[in-house]
């Protein structure tokens, strides 16, 4: 036991789970919002995952910076690529797949965060199982559903 590592906030569980519900948007032929919604939560989850691996670069609070990173180079290659200038694909003037992205981010960090603060409630201890993954999710759902019964209809 004692060489037992504490899990990470954000397990590679969430990261398939979020990547899953990606991929079936993008079969169902799921709103651009939405699909960048996922996007950017994927992206989030990856990087929250894998910020205590990156040893070679030291940031402070890896596991903000490691996010913060991911989300400008998602966003700097969309606009090289012209995605994010599409002129089909803006809701308000604003690029469907920009704010898609930087809601998902935010949503999904909001998730980690309220999963966190419940955990030190309880001296590390979840309220029920697989909370580290149910609650992100859920924020992410929520938020796709919200956006698509207000702005995708």
């Amino acid at each position: 036991m004692i060489f037992i590592k504490p899990a990470l906030a954000v397990c590679p569980v969430c990261v398939v789970a979020v990547g899953s519900g990606l991929l079936i948007a993008e079969k169902l032929g799921v709103d651009d919002l939405i699909a960048s919604i996922w996007i950017g939560a994927l992206m989030t989850a990856i990087a929250i995952a894998t910020a205590n691996k990156f040893r070679l670069v030291k940031l402070p609070k890896p596991a903000i910076s490691w996010p913060i990173i991911f989300y400008l180079l998602t966003i700097i290659m969309l606009e090289i690529q012209g995605k994010l200038s599409d002129p089909y694909c803006q809701i308000w003037g604003i690029s469907k797949i920009w704010l898609g992205i930087t809601v998902g981010t935010i949503v999904f960090a909001i998730g980690v965060i309220i999963d966190g603060r419940l955990r030190g409630l309880r001296d590390g201890k979840a309220l029920f199982p697989f909370q580290k993954v149910i609650l992100p999710l859920a924020a992410i759902l929520i938020i796709s559903l919200l956006a698509y019964l207000t702005v995708c209809r």
